[in-house]
């Protein structure tokens, strides 16, 4: 009676933690296949103005722009009318700081600079950039520009710029120049006797000589840049930080993609583990019902002989 008593203690301990278990894994399992890939989507790109009133412009560079075929006149339009927003944007907030021998920017001028319409035009037509993504990039830049123009920081290196004075500044310039000089070439045979020890001739021979040249030059002092310098180096702060987090979303939502196909797995495998486990539960739950059945045919085999007993002493 004790073993069976214990027996059946044990049993229902397992049976508890079974079904306990096969409950979590059926609950995770189904959480896990009912998730989809495709809901990962990737987060959207943006740059802040703070984040680029501080860009300094190292060299200007502007590629030409590449002929192509004719554009839909929808994207014509919009690229004609950005460049005026744009070109405005430049020439009301930091046009008004230049030095007075800055050259003043055309629209075009300015275009061919910062914008490259017909570039970007050409690209959208030919398929090799999505139009709706490069209107909302162009869209997002103007309102990160017109945001990062009227920051404290912004105003102060473009005040800076305008109150600058330029200094002499000198600067050592290593060059060459070629001097020629006389020298022994154990190889020439151009002079009488060049066979007689020492064998060769002497001859005169160009030389590259290196030399130091004091250069001086007016420049405004070091950390000073332009007013268009500053626009410029803003606006490529803000496509490279812009392409970086594109960059880094597009990383991120493809190992979410990933990690949510190996859950699919997962969940699978722990839907057929949980079905195992309960199989393993019904036949733990047979066994005590064999053990129940014994123990309660045990009780009815004791007490019939008593109960049998009055009967047979009337008797």
């Amino acid at each position: 009676m004790i073993y069976l008593r214990f027996l059946r203690a044990i049993i229902l301990v397992i049976a508890t933690i079974l079904i306990l278990y096969t409950a979590y894994l059926a609950v995770s399992g189904l959480y896990r296949v009912a998730q989809s890939p495709s809901s990962v989507r990737e987060a959207v790109a943006s740059v802040a103005a703070n984040e680029i009133s501080d860009a300094e412009q190292p060299e200007a560079v502007s590629p030409e722009a590449g002929k192509g075929p004719v554009a839909d006149s929808e994207q014509q339009k919009f690229y004609s009318n950005f460049v005026e927003r744009y070109f405005r944007l430049f020439h009301t907030k930091f046009e008004p700081f230049r030095q007075p021998e800055d050259k003043v920017l055309s629209r075009d001028e300015f275009d061919d600079s910062f914008v490259q319409s017909a570039a970007r035009l050409n690209a959208a037509t030919a398929g090799s950039v999505t139009f709706s993504s490069d209107r909302a990039d162009l869209e997002s830049l103007l309102a990160a520009m017109t945001a990062a123009a009227v920051e404290p920081r912004t105003i102060q290196r473009l005040r800076r710029y305008k109150a600058a004075k330029k200094v002499a500044v000198q600067r050592q310039i290593r060059k060459t120049r070629i001097e020629y000089r006389r020298g022994w070439n154990s190889l020439s045979t151009s002079c009488d006797g060049w066979f007689y020890s020492p064998i060769g001739c002497a001859e005169r021979r160009a030389v590259e000589v290196p030399y130091s040249e004091t250069t001086k030059a007016m420049e405004f002092p070091k950390g000073t840049q332009s007013h268009s310098q500053i626009f410029h180096a803003m606006q490529d702060k803000f496509f490279t930080l812009l392409e970086n987090r594109r960059s880094s979303n597009a990383a991120t939502a493809e190992a979410r993609r990933i990690e949510i196909a190996e859950s699919n797995v997962r969940g699978s495998i722990d839907l057929s583990l949980a079905l195992r486990i309960f199989g393993g539960f019904i036949a733990l739950m047979f066994f005590f019902l064999l053990i129940a059945i014994e123990r309660h045919q045990r009780r009815i085999a004791a007490t019939i002989p008593i109960a049998a007993l009055p009967e047979r002493a009337g008797s």
